[in-house]
């Protein structure tokens, strides 16, 4: 996934994609997560929700100024309960990179 991410990125369609997925905290299924802190509106991610499934999978803006491709995925029967795991790491990668 994350090489398709890398691939995405260096494409001629890389800016309509990435403005296709929701921004942390601010739209689509991530307006009301990552709502405080630096991957708020730095965080361009595709969410996947299934009964046994979580997942994020998109860009994330450093704050030391380098893009992350990132893909983050949970299969358990209790996968809900990963999903402040998952913004957490989200967090981690957009405060240090």
């Amino acid at each position: 996934m994350v090489r398709l991410l890398r691939n995405a990125w260096a494409s001629r369609q890389a800016q309509a994609f990435i403005a296709s997925l929701p921004i942390a905290g601010i739209d689509g299924t991530l307006a009301h997560r990552m709502t405080h802190g630096r991957a708020t509106g730095h965080a361009f991610l595709k969410t996947g929700t299934l009964l046994d499934t979580r997942a994020l999978a998109g860009y994330v803006q450093a704050a030391s100024g380098g893009t992350y491709a990132v893909s983050l995925l949970v299969n358990h029967p209790e996968a809900q309960r990963a999903t402040p795991a998952l913004d957490a790491l989200i967090e981690w990668v957009a405060r240090n990179g």
